[in-house]
């Protein structure tokens, strides 16, 4: 998809240097596909301590896996 951004020629710059692409296109969605994944892992670091886990469950699903392959 072709889209118009302003963004600054140094950070374009340092991304290119980043991700050695020499594409500004793929800089660019390289960096968001990091920051994406870094908010996400973030957001999911937010859940340590709510959530629950039966290891059982657990343990017996990966047993099952493993079966399987």
């Amino acid at each position: 998809m072709r889209t118009t951004l302003n963004i600054s020629g140094d950070l374009i710059k340092e991304a290119e240097a980043i991700y050695q692409t020499g594409n500004r296109s793929k800089a660019v969605e390289n960096a968001l596909r990091d920051a994406i994944k870094m908010k996400k892992l973030e957001a999911f670091k937010q859940l340590k301590g709510k959530i629950q886990f039966d290891t059982n469950s657990v343990d017996k699903l990966r047993s099952l896996e493993n079966d399987e392959k």
